[in-house]
């Protein structure tokens, strides 16, 4: 079949435009990833359409633009402004206990700067040589956290977070810094997980409670309009409880 110059000069713009689309999404680095970009892309969950020219791809002139979906935004919840360091640790807290369909990836990552860490525990370490690699520098930074982030906060996998002990104002430990633009928390926690269950029908499904102490670390660039996000979470075992611990769940959710 024969097709005039303008016909075919479309048809070559349209199928460099989808392997565009294709790369843009990153295909192939996740099982997430099978996507395309769009405007309302979330480019903390899909980091290569930060490149991708979203106004284009979404074109609906381009007769190959329906063969993958566009990469989701997800649902935004009501946050607080972080304009002071505790907002951050209650922002956690929301995330993390809202309904299934509402808790978003993107907006736990925000609560987090660019160079964040975790640090496990020296006995989680030793646990799971396979997921915490002592040999580099950070053993497990931004890109593990929103990994973390995405399986634990997946409805497929989570279905219900109760908070048992958290950040306390009134008796836990904060250590600011002198020149007031980074500050040290440090308090107990004891959370359950409930995994959604796998067969269909079950009533409840597997509780995975953790148990232990953190340190985490938040910082601001500015006090005079602050905007706090957490540099460094460190986190302790409870060594009299049997239960998990933050490092150990990081490690589960990462299989």
């Amino acid at each position: 079949m024969l097709f005039s110059r303008p016909v075919l000069n479309a048809l070559l713009g349209a199928i460099g435009l989808l392997a565009a689309t294709l790369n843009g999404c990153g295909l192939g680095d996740s099982d997430q990833a099978d996507c395309r970009c769009g405007p309302e892309t979330s480019t903390l969950l899909f980091p290569h359409c930060a490149s991708a020219i979203a106004g284009e791809q979404t074109d609906s002139a381009n007769p190959f633009a329906t063969q993958t979906p566009e990469c989701p935004s997800g649902q935004q919840l009501f946050l607080l402004e972080r304009t002071r360091p505790e907002y951050v640790l209650n922002n956690l807290r929301t995330i993390f206990t809202a309904q299934p369909e509402s808790r978003n990836p993107e907006q736990y990552m925000e609560q987090l700067t660019e160079n964040f860490s975790f640090v496990p525990d020296e006995e989680d370490l030793q646990r799971h040589p396979e997921i915490y690699d002592t040999a580099k520098d950070t053993v497990w930074g931004v890109a593990q956290e929103r990994d973390f982030a995405r399986a634990i906060l997946d409805p497929e996998r989570t279905q219900s977070v109760r908070f048992i002990r958290w950040f306390q104002s009134s008796f836990d430990e904060r250590i600011p810094s002198a020149d007031q633009l980074s500050e040290t928390f440090i308090f107990p926690y004891e959370i359950e997980f409930t995994e959604t269950p796998s067969e269909e029908g079950a009533s409840a499904g597997n509780v995975i409670a953790i148990k232990g102490y953190m340190e985490i670390d938040l910082s601001t660039p500015t006090a005079e309009n602050p905007v706090w996000n957490i540099d460094q979470w460190r986190d302790i075992r409870d060594r009299a409880s049997a239960k998990f611990s933050w490092g150990e769940l990081r490690a589960l959710f990462s299989r």
